[in-house]
């Protein structure tokens, strides 16, 4: 029975349009568009930094569309309700300059973390 459950939750994230093999596709919390950087606000336990994430950037697509993963789980259990910001330089993204994207990541106060 056991092995039934954990072969339909194995299904379930392999189909899953929120996990990928680069990692889990972040519910961000906000996200500021600076003139240099991009700040993403984040759920946090306490063990959430920058390498935490990889942004993808598929510039074939007009907007170029943009897509923050996580890539490193934070287990730890810190109280935070109100996450964490992680910023990321525009220009090694290649979105510096005057340039319009679409972000594919929900926004929402969904995390368990809070």
């Amino acid at each position: 029975m056991k092995i039934t459950n954990i072969a339909a939750l194995a299904g379930a994230l392999i189909t899953s349009p929120f996990v990928s093999a680069e990692g889990t596709k972040e519910v961000l919390m906000g996200v500021d568009i600076l003139p240099n950087s991009i700040e993403l606000h984040v759920a946090s336990g306490g063990c959430t930094s920058t390498n935490s994430f990889t942004i993808s950037v598929d510039k074939t697509a007009s907007p170029h569309s943009v897509t923050v993963l996580r890539i490193q789980p934070d287990f730890c259990e810190a109280h935070i309700p109100d996450g964490i910001k992680v910023s990321f330089d525009r220009a090694t993204l290649g979105l510096d300059g005057k340039v319009e994207f679409i972000l594919t990541n929900r926004i929402g106060n969904t995390s368990n973390r809070q």
